[in-house]
């Protein structure tokens, strides 16, 4: 016995664990098939791994699943295990100490270690937000809080502390952050191992942390973004993740529609991404073929997508931008197979002779693409490229590429899920809101006439909408709208 992740929190705070987080987090640091876990018994689930690989985040996962602790803290020699509590960020412990956007060990009750007074068990607890938002000091900053802290960064240093817990070795802690106790000096530096192993997977230099100054900062802009991007491209840095946050925040920023969408958008995600990564989590050849074709064309849609919001571009030079992504027909070549290979998670008509595995197909079916949220920035985005790259393959050149794809938005842009946030905002923040969607999303008059019949049919009683809706179509005729943007009250 040494290492599982557990399911029900009784006696040791409120039930607000995010179990299958865990078990991806612990997926990421791994890196490696051999990593496994058992099915729930007692409120818990057993970690399994063979390892397969090298380097020292394989290593220590190795000794903390595989090895039986039976450290003596005084009293004797007594078995301890290591019990992962992956929370939620409304994780609240029995003593009343709420978790979020925070990370402990906590050393079995009897152990006299620090911390142990707070545990009500004889085990080793590594107690996490699996959402937290959390900045540090980076090395060569000067004590600069900007480097974020993902969650399986965050977990893998809660498992250096758990090793010296679990082998009686702990060093001396203090209540300052800087300069860091020798213990969490310690810890960064392992952590620092998993910063290197991470960049090394993408083939880029790693961005370490100060093991000088333990302080850290929570911030929004630290926040990790798509949970299945993660998985596939083996990283929360990866350039996949980094591009789907450039998206995320270039049309949100700045808009509280903007913002509702992503809320709504976010809550059906992970509705079933969570469950959907535990199902990819040991199956390498399927998050291979989910990145090439499934990620990486989503990212280029959207890449595209930011670059036309910061600029009006023409149906040729939308083309161009199309075309500019496959640098020769062995890519383009290369990227329609793959997007073929993965039809099945994006086309209801394909995968009726797939190998895709069954659960996650039936998973997809049931609990995401139901979600027009899901359909409009996942589904859509994916199908559009299909087809382009289809049109590409058999010869069309940069404007039959452009005017196709510029149809194509303009059937897509405008279905937007219409948020119930509109109804609620005044005149001259519809007018406002609605600006930005015309400048970062809508740049056709045929997109921008059917996003105002939807938002108008979806709020034919709200005055302010209504009244707006009248006031741009009016505008439009004269072709002054830029002007009217800068000055909304005139």
């Amino acid at each position: 016995m040494a290492t599982f992740i557990l399911q029900d929190a009784t006696g040791i705070g409120s039930d607000d664990l995010d179990p299958a987080q865990g078990f991806i987090d612990m997926s990421i640091i791994a890196n490696d098939t051999g990593l496994g876990i058992a099915d729930p018994a007692a409120g818990k689930q057993r970690m399994t791994y063979t390892r397969t690989g090298n380097g020292p985040p394989r290593l220590r996962l190795d000794a903390m699943i595989n090895t039986a602790f039976s450290p003596n803290y005084g009293s004797g020699a007594n078995n301890v295990d290591t019990i992962v509590v992956a929370g939620l960020k409304s994780l609240v412990l029995g003593d009343g100490s709420l978790m979020a956007n925070n990370a402990t060990v906590l050393a079995p009750r009897s152990s006299g270690l620090p911390g142990a007074s707070l545990n009500p068990t004889e085990q080793c607890l590594i107690i996490y937000d699996t959402k937290l938002t959390v900045c540090v000091a980076r090395a060569g900053s000067g004590g600069s809080l900007d480097l974020p802290v993902s969650p399986p960064v965050a977990l893998y240093h809660e498992f250096s502390h758990a090793f010296r817990v679990v082998t009686n070795s702990l060093l001396a802690v203090t209540g300052i952050c800087d300069p860091s106790s020798p213990e969490e000096r310690a810890a960064i530096i392992d952590e620092n191992d998993l910063r290197t192993d991470l960049a090394s997977r993408q083939g880029a230099s790693a961005t370490l942390r100060d093991p000088g100054n333990h302080c850290g900062k929570t911030d929004s802009d630290c926040e990790s973004c798509c949970i299945i991007a993660t998985l596939v491209s083996r990283s929360p840095g990866s350039r996949q993740v980094q591009m789907l946050r450039c998206a995320r925040d270039h049309f949100v920023r700045g808009t509280d529609v903007g913002h509702a969408f992503f809320e709504q958008f976010f809550h059906d995600y992970y509705a079933f991404s969570p469950q959907a990564c535990t199902l990819m989590a040991g199956d390498q050849p399927l998050r291979r073929h989910l990145l090439e074709g499934f990620v990486d064309p989503l990212l280029d849609f959207w890449n595209v997508m930011v670059e036309r919001g910061h600029r009006v571009m023409s149906s040729t030079q939308l083309g161009a931008a199309f075309i500019a992504l496959h640098p020769d027909r062995l890519h383009a070549e290369g990227r329609h197979a793959a997007l073929l290979r993965t039809s099945a998670y994006w086309d209801s008509g394909a995968g009726q002779s797939t190998d895709a595995p069954a659960q996650l197909l039936a998973l997809l079916r049931d609990r995401a693409w139901p979600s027009p949220y899901m359909q409009w920035a996942l589904v859509a985005p994916v199908r559009l490229m299909h087809a382009l790259l289809t049109r590409y393959l058999a010869g069309a050149d940069a404007p039959a590429i452009g005017r196709a794809f510029t149809e194509a938005l303009d059937a897509w842009a405008p279905e937007v899920p219409i948020s119930t946030l509109w109804e609620a905002l005044p005149a001259a923040q519809v007018r406002r809101e609605l600006g930005f969607c015309e400048r970062a999303l809508l740049q056709t008059t045929k997109s921008k006439t059917r996003f105002r019949q939807r938002l108008g049919e979806r709020f034919p009683d709200i005055t302010a909408v209504a009244r707006v809706l009248g006031r741009v179509q009016a505008l439009d005729e004269g072709d002054t709208w830029r002007a009217t943007t800068a000055n909304p009250t005139t």
